[in-house]
């Protein structure tokens, strides 16, 4: 099934042409659990701290079941 991943901040180093309005379009399998396709774009657990499906917080072990969800991944943000 297709998904659409946004990448935020520094996440975006390693997929350059993706932005708000260009997502990285994936096939996946239903059911791929997040922590599955994290890795699958090639950043680890640590590089990936906030993780949402069509807008709704997730986390490692959620599923991802539906066709067309959007997938947004920020990484750990510090400030001061």
């Amino acid at each position: 099934m297709k998904v659409y991943v946004k990448l935020f901040a520094s996440l975006r180093s390693k997929y350059p042409h993706v932005n708000d309005l260009n997502p990285l379009e994936l096939e996946i399998e239903k059911g791929t659990k997040m922590a599955q396709l994290i890795e699958k774009l090639g950043f680890t657990k640590e590089e990936v701290r906030l993780k949402y499906i069509n807008g709704k917080k997730a986390n490692y072990d959620t599923p991802i079941n539906e066709e067309n969800a959007v997938i947004a991944l920020f990484p750990a943000i510090g400030g001061g």
